[in-house]
């Protein structure tokens, strides 16, 4: 009974210490090329679970930028949403300022995670 005890344990141990960091992107206002389409100056994009995408802000709020991370995300309160931070396009009454730049970027974290 030890043995399988003592067995479970350096597999937990071994479970938690090769876990990588997560892969961040960090995108600025001023650096961006192109149209920003947030109201803060700076987000961080991360992969998360199998293809949902998300981003962080400097003041630690968590928005989905997919519809992956959106359905994946619905019930979690520390999910926000981009809604908050998502500017409306000056150029077309109505309409918001496209983010799909970012998605794609996270989705490649995505595939380099495999």
């Amino acid at each position: 009974m030890k043995k399988i005890f003592y067995f479970g344990m350096l597999l937990f141990f071994f479970s938690c210490s090769n876990s990588k960091p997560e892969a961040t992107l960090t995108f600025t206002r001023d650096t961006y090329v192109g149209e920003w389409p947030f109201s803060v100056d700076e987000i961080e994009v991360f992969c998360s679970g199998y293809k949902e995408i998300y981003c962080r802000t400097k003041n630690g709020k968590t928005y989905a930028l997919n519809g992956s991370a959106k359905g994946a995300s619905e019930n979690n309160p520390a999910i926000n949403s981009i809604d908050e931070i998502w500017l409306d396009d000056p150029k077309w009454a109505g309409l918001k300022i496209a983010y799909s730049d970012f998605i794609k970027e996270g989705l490649q974290l995505c595939e380099d995670k495999k």
